[in-house]
């Protein structure tokens, strides 16, 4: 039998860790997330379904059809986060190197996820956009996001995600650090409380491409979904696998992740991997607003 790192020990690690995942990045719990342990063929399209309001009839009239859209999402992404410790680091140290895994493999893949995401809020995919120069505040920036928004239907719980000067602008605003608007008080937090509706969040990496400066809109504007490869010992049921291998599922949220684990016979390495697949789609275009400098 081959030496293996603890089973339970790893699992615990990893669900801890993605667990953790939407809390690194807030901007997860504002997206359309279609997560499971399903699998599916890589390269294969996925539907996930948004909520759209029913049409309103008189009594007697022919019933709706039903009120999701289906939105097809491609699963054509194949990642991984690949962990090895040596013999020598793992004999320097009383420290459970493989535990203290857990919050960066969270931050790593709630940073991908929005950079995905990030990178459909090009003019292609929502045309509908604010421009402001600079000097961005409450009065010329939240609320003309939030009348546009309004006035298409967008659905309420709003986000905005924004790049880090438009971040600081609304920073010291003096009616949102103002403590009848900011009970939370951004000066000594350095967070801002929802404003008019939104939930505003600052993003330094947000793509630059057409002079964007900040995303704003609601869940279903786009959609994120993940799956679980194939287990390669259905392929080939009679070989034995050197390690441990499984899936690993955050029971809130439902995002699963291949993992397996083994121990170099050649070096003593241990070694610990994460698999999963993803695709990212446009939801409602409609419910998206561009933020961008003149």
């Amino acid at each position: 039998m081959p030496n293996t790192l603890g089973t339970l020990a790893s699992a615990v690690i990893i669900q801890r860790a993605l667990a953790l995942v939407n809390t690194k990045r807030p901007l997860l719990k504002r997206i359309s997330l279609d997560l499971s342990d399903q699998r599916v063929k890589f390269g294969q399209s996925v539907i996930s379904r948004l909520k759209t309001l029913p049409a309103v009839g008189n009594f007697g009239d022919a019933a709706d059809a039903a009120v999701l859209t289906d939105v097809p999402v491609t699963v054509n992404q194949f990642k991984q986060i690949f962990k090895s410790f040596t013999q020598a680091e793992m004999s320097s140290t009383d420290r459970n190197l493989i535990d203290e895994q857990a919050d960066p493999i969270a931050a790593a893949m709630a940073n991908y996820f929005v950079d995905q995401v990030a990178a459909l809020y090009t003019a292609g995919n929502f045309a509908n956009e604010t421009t402001v120069a600079d000097a961005w505040s409450r009065a010329n920036t939240v609320i003309p996001l939030r009348t546009a928004l309004s006035k298409r239907g967008a659905p309420g719980d709003l986000f905005a995600s924004v790049n880090s000067d438009v971040y600081g602008s609304l920073l010291s605003d003096p009616m949102i650090v103002s403590i009848l608007n900011n009970s939370a008080g951004s000066i000594t937090s350095g967070s801002i409380s929802p404003v008019d509706g939104f939930q505003i969040s600052e993003y330094p990496a947000l793509p630059t491409t057409g002079n964007l400066v900040g995303f704003a809109g609601s869940a279903d504007a786009c959609v994120i979904a993940t799956r679980v490869p194939t287990d390669p010992r259905e392929q080939l049921p009679s070989a034995s696998y050197p390690g441990n291998y499984g899936v690993v599922t955050d029971p809130t949220t439902g995002l699963s992740v291949v993992v397996n684990e083994w121990i170099s016979p050649t070096d003593n390495s241990a070694n610990i991997r994460l698999c999963w697949m993803m695709g990212v789609a446009v939801g409602n275009p409609n419910n998206g607003q561009r933020l961008i400098t003149a």
